[in-house]
């Protein structure tokens, strides 16, 4: 969506209150006076689709997933939801969303833990590979990550197979995700004791969830 400078006349006290929004909003005087002017004429801005799939993902979260409010950008969501292991870690999942999109990638979902214990870090190791080999496995497309000890990043591309996709379908399709991904991390801890288990959980977390479209993103 392309842009050009205006000139308006506005009133001071019109002035302090939009800029006091925006400081509250995380965003800057511009921008918040084109999204209101925006959604009074019913024109899409980058900034309400990504507000939209937000709010798609926030409805379709069930109680595992607990909304991280320290976020403090209008372009990512973010959730914890916790590990059943020794003192009970939590993971992180940072949902963020490009204002214009990169080829087909739109954004990045963000995986990261807390955590000074090698062994528990040895074993998000297992896990992240286990995942990205099973995906790759089933995926529609070669999806970019890049792996950490205590963190993963996995592009979020444009629906595969779909024309026009809304931000309710992507939003759906990134709130799958994001469960089937918290499921096999789970179920990899449970069965952490035993590698043949672990392997086989994580491959029916993802395959369980694939009807749910989860291979198009």
């Amino acid at each position: 969506m392309s842009k050009s400078v205006y000139s308006i006349v506005l009133s001071d006290d019109v002035v302090a209150a939009i800029d006091m929004m925006a400081l509250k909003m995380g965003t800057n005087r511009s921008n918040l006076i084109n999204q209101l002017l925006a959604e009074r004429v019913s024109v899409v801005t980058p900034e309400r689709r990504m507000r939209d799939i937000f709010d798609s993902i926030f409805r379709l979260m069930d109680e595992r997933f607990i909304q991280d409010s320290t976020v403090g950008v209008p372009t990512a969501l973010a959730f914890r939801s916790s590990i059943a292991y020794k003192y009970k870690p939590t993971v992180r999942y940072s949902v963020e969303l490009l204002r214009a999109p990169e080829g087909e990638r739109i954004g990045n979902l963000k995986i990261s833990f807390r955590t000074r214990s090698q062994a528990f870090m040895n074993m998000l190791g297992g896990f992240f590979s286990l995942w990205i080999n099973t995906e790759r496995s089933f995926n529609k497309r070669v999806a970019e990550y890049k792996a950490d000890n205590d963190k993963l990043v996995r592009a979020i591309y444009f629906p595969e197979g779909v024309k026009a996709a809304t931000s309710e379908q992507i939003g759906v399709l990134i709130s799958e995700y994001i469960k089937a991904f918290d499921s096999a991390l789970k179920s990899y801890f449970a069965y952490s004791a035993d590698d043949e288990l672990a392997a086989r959980a994580v491959r029916k977390a993802y395959t369980d969830s694939l009807d749910k479209g989860i291979d198009r993103i």
